[in-house]
């Protein structure tokens, strides 16, 4: 149990509600982050997933998820973004991207299909490029992979590489299946003690495979996408953005120092419903609530209501993509101006399927009318 659970847990039922009250106040009237000073770039607008497993059945997500990737294809979005998740409810429909990618790939003609992530450490750096290799056939090489280190010491069960030495597994591993993609061939320890040289298959579409790093808000993780040359996928549950401002600067300082061209790719997700539903504070409540608990659960955090309803305040007062059409444009301007190149909208949090899909209408009015430059070339046909 955490401090504050403990401190929580000494309160008395009427303290707990001056509390509750005290902290919806607090965020109904937080000072809104300063807006941009002028005309910014206008940023991508993509879809990403990332489910509470239970709060659908899961053959009814995965039809939802099909429908609102057409969707998406259909309206112009730039891509969709699928997790890896093991073990847990947060996530929990999605334990291999490129699965979920070979389905979306083949009803879709434009969407590019991203990992967002694959937890590089749980598996060998072939299959990593084979089972990608084969969705950039699918989609005839649309695919870009974002890589993380892991996070959760349970998921390590999968692991060849110890826990410990995850980080340095992970910059390791996306250097290999970056060679093996362009057809390199590398050599493995074999099981007879001799080394194996091998060459993935089978030859993707694409001759070089996006790469962006997960960063989930340590500024050392995006000084080292940018001294490497990768792109940037991370989201504001660990940071702020003022903090993420700070970070995308770091991120393209290293970019520049390490002499890249260009100036690098960042992708933030936040959480979107955009809606003029006079109710929809009531709406999102339930889904949002049994979302965060969700999130707490893997972390050994306890159902605390006080605690969920704050958060709740925060993501509506923040800079998500829940609330009104102008709330939504105001955010996506905020960060741009912090520095996204493009925003994964996660629309998948607990809201009913059909809610789900009526919503992603008035998230597409959002989207620009030039579409902005992307990292990785247009090679859909």
């Amino acid at each position: 149990m955490s401090g504050i659970d403990e401190r929580l847990g000494q309160l008395t039922p009427e303290q707990r509600e001056a509390l509750r009250l005290r902290l919806r106040e607090r965020a109904r009237h937080a000072p809104d982050v300063p807006g941009p000073p002028g005309e910014v770039p206008p940023v991508r607008l993509s879809l990403y997933f990332f489910p509470q497993a239970r709060a659908l059945a899961v053959p009814d997500y995965y039809a939802m998820m099909l429908r609102a990737c057409e969707f998406a294809d259909e309206r112009g979005f730039h891509a969709a973004w699928f997790p890896e998740r093991h073990f847990v409810d947060f996530g929990g429909s999605h334990p291999n991207p490129s699965v979920v990618a070979s389905a979306v790939a083949v009803r879709t003609r434009r969407l590019r299909l991203r990992a967002g992530s694959v937890a590089a450490p749980l598996h060998h750096p072939v299959r990593i490029a084979e089972e990608w290799a084969v969705v950039d056939n699918l989609s005839r090489g649309r695919v870009g992979v974002s890589f993380a280190s892991g996070w959760h010491p349970d998921d390590f069960v999968l692991a060849q590489e110890p826990y410990d030495e995850r980080k340095k597994t992970l910059m390791r591993t996306v250097e290999q299946v970056r060679r093996l993609w362009t057809g390199e061939r590398l050599t493995f320890p074999g099981t007879t003690g001799a080394p194996s040289q091998v060459v993935a298959q089978p030859r993707p579409v694409q001759p070089e495979l996006p790469v962006w790093i997960t960063a989930a808000g340590n500024p050392e993780t995006f000084q080292a996408a940018g001294t490497a040359g990768y792109g940037v996928m991370t989201a504001l549950l660990g940071q702020t953005l003022r903090q993420l401002r700070d970070n995308v600067a770091r991120y393209r300082a290293a970019w520049q120092d390490a002499g890249h061209p260009g100036r690098g790719d960042v992708v933030v997700m936040t959480h979107a419903h955009v809606s003029d539903e006079q109710d929809l504070e009531a709406k999102l409540r339930p889904a949002l609530h049994t979302y965060l608990s969700s999130y707490r659960a893997q972390t050994g955090g306890g159902d605390e209501r006080v605690l969920l309803e704050a958060a709740f305040q925060d993501y509506l007062a923040g800079p998500s993509l829940l609330g009104t059409p102008a709330k939504a444009a105001a955010v996506l301007a905020r960060l741009a101006e912090a520095g996204a190149d493009e925003v994964g909208c996660l629309i998948d949090f607990g809201l009913p399927a059909q809610d789900v899909l009526d919503g992603l209408p008035a998230l597409a009015a959002l989207l620009p009318a030039v579409r902005p430059a992307s990292a990785d070339s247009d090679r859909s046909q």
